[in-house]
């Protein structure tokens, strides 16, 4: 084989292998974006540092936790628009204590005329409703 014909077949290997290191950071780096987007990206909303100060502080939720209560790790964004003057959404995160364990969900909807906010806790099949209302923290 040549030169030219060695260094040609060397410059299409490595193309191919940039292509393929390419193609694996996309594969490795979407899924990462999404979680964060779908799972942490809630967590760092004024909604939900509200509702878990609610939710921390309802008498019924913490019986059944117990204290101190812990959220989960994520907080998953099952709906989200947020514009000039509307801001909406639903998300849930997992609540847990030393006695038990359940899910807060959490949805909103907030305009410069009204707004409302509303906090479910799901654990053992049943459903508290801790706080359905105007919202409450300014």
């Amino acid at each position: 084989m040549t030169e030219e014909g060695f260094s040609g077949r060397l410059a299409s290997m490595l193309r191919a292998g940039w292509r393929f290191a390419w193609v694996l950071l996309l594969v490795a780096v979407v899924p990462l974006i999404l979680v964060y987007v779908l799972g942490f990206s809630a967590k760092t909303t004024e909604e939900y540092a509200c509702a878990l100060q609610i939710a921390e502080q309802h008498q019924q939720l913490v019986a059944i936790t117990g204290e101190p209560i812990t959220p989960g790790l994520f907080a998953w964004i099952t709906y989200l628009e947020s514009g000039v003057a509307t801001r909406q959404g639903r998300f849930s995160t997992r609540l847990t204590g030393p006695d038990g364990e359940g899910k807060l969900v959490v949805e909103f909807y907030r305009t410069p005329i009204g707004a409302s906010f509303g906090l479910w806790f799901k654990t053992g099949g049943q459903e508290l409703e801790i706080y359905y209302g105007d919202y409450p923290c300014h």
